[in-house]
């Protein structure tokens, strides 16, 4: 290598943990998150989020440490920033968390340092936020004092079979040297290709084409799967069927939640408004797909309606299946459209953060005793976890989502 790396992990989330980990088997490395609460968990191999597998976080505090405090990673020379970009309550992009770490990095920023952004921005975000910040905080100028890198996460929450060192990375530099560099450490933490993007802008686009694709694919379900619904016919057939031909993407209806893909659509939105360019179909898909927890919640109060239930059971908060994670979970908008509607409707999920979404959003998530013990008049399963797949409730009508999206 071209340089002692001593390489910091900040933010220990989804993304952030796991890379912290394959870091660690071959480079020196600390990981630093602002939640004090979680830095000491995970010194004690807990994750309440799921994000790696215990053995994996004793194994590479063997190596590395952890920390909530700046001070403690300064003398590191590559810092890889991992802070989750959401949206306000206006749909607008919050880079507020990663504005933050610009600042608090720029305290402890030396020459020749690299820094190298994974967390998903609009195209233009580092060059036109990030690099303005550490400039005017350090007093240093990037490729002359320090140098950035940006190399957008592609970790697919609660995906067991695409594991983050078998996935392709995109990389992409402020200058040669620094490309060369990352290509370098990617290369040895990961058995994926490496694809070097000639500029950071390119770099923030791709991640968000990716994604975009997938939220327009989605909602061109949604909507054709609506017409359906009118001429009497069954959407997933459809799809079977006409995905017996070669070219056909196969997607089925769904509701888009967490803090990817949705999110990023209005990062979009908003960076194309800036430049006073329109992107027609991209904001129509984006509003069918906030739209479908409606129309699920309206085809659910249907069919209580028609049952007269009163008692209503909804399996699943989290936002999509077998990860606790609930960042933007539509099941939280259908909860809140069906509570105003019938005596009682309860949630359970034997994997999420109990006590987090009660302080979060006031929600009792029950339990499993609970679930069983109640008297129900119609079960609905709205996210597909494995440990619903035996799950029953005798003499009460169960409804799966697949069969109302």
């Amino acid at each position: 290598m071209e340089k002692d790396i001593r390489i910091a992990v900040i933010g220990l989330g989804y993304v952030g943990l796991p890379l912290f980990c394959l870091i660690s088997n071959h480079f020196t490395c600390k990981g630093l998150d602002n939640d004090s609460n979680r830095i000491n968990l995970l010194k004690e191999g807990i994750d309440n989020r799921e994000c790696e597998k215990r053995r994996n976080i004793i194994f590479a505090l063997q190596r590395g440490m952890l920390t909530s405090l700046y001070s403690d990673i300064k003398d590191c020379n590559i810092y890889i920033v991992c802070v989750q970009t959401g949206i306000d309550e206006y749909n607008e992009p919050d880079l507020t968390p990663i504005k933050k770490v610009c600042e608090s990095l720029s305290e402890i920023l030396k020459r020749g340092d690299i820094v190298i952004f994974e967390s998903t921005v609009f195209p233009g975000a580092i060059e036109d936020i990030c690099i303005p910040i550490l400039e005017e905080c350090s007093s240093m100028k990037v490729n002359i004092d320090f140098s950035v890198g940006y190399s957008p996460e592609r970790i697919n929450v609660g995906d067991k079979s695409h594991k983050l060192e078998l996935i392709p990375k995109i990389i992409s530099a402020s200058n040669n040297e620094t490309l060369s560099l990352m290509n370098n450490i990617y290369s040895t933490i990961l058995s994926a290709p490496i694809i070097q993007a000639s500029s950071i802008k390119v770099a923030e686009a791709a991640k968000m084409y990716e994604n975009v694709q997938r939220d327009v694919l989605i909602a061109l379900a949604n909507e054709f799967s609506s017409f359906c619904d009118v001429e009497g016919i069954n959407i997933n057939e459809v799809t079977e069927c006409a995905a017996s031909k070669w070219n056909f993407a196969k997607v089925y209806p769904g509701l888009v939640g967490g803090h990817c893909i949705g999110v990023d659509t209005y990062y979009l939105l908003q960076r194309a408004k800036e430049k006073k360019h329109q992107l027609n179909i991209i904001q129509t898909a984006r509003n069918v797909n906030e739209e479908k927890s409606h129309v699920v919640a309206n085809k659910i109060k249907d069919i209580a309606i028609s049952l007269e239930a009163h008692n209503i059971l909804l399996l699943g908060f989290s936002y999509k299946a077998d990860t606790p994670d609930y960042r933007n979970t539509k099941v939280l908008d259908i909860y809140n459209e069906l509570k105003g509607y019938f005596t009682v409707v309860d949630c359970f999920d034997p994997i999420v953060d109990k006590k987090s979404i009660k302080n979060e959003f006031g929600i009792s998530i029950i339990t499993s005793e609970e679930a069983y013990r109640s008297n129900y008049d119609l079960v609905v399963k709205l996210v597909d976890h494995k440990a619903f797949k035996k799950i029953e409730f005798p003499n009460t009508k169960f409804i799966d989502i697949n069969e109302i999206l």
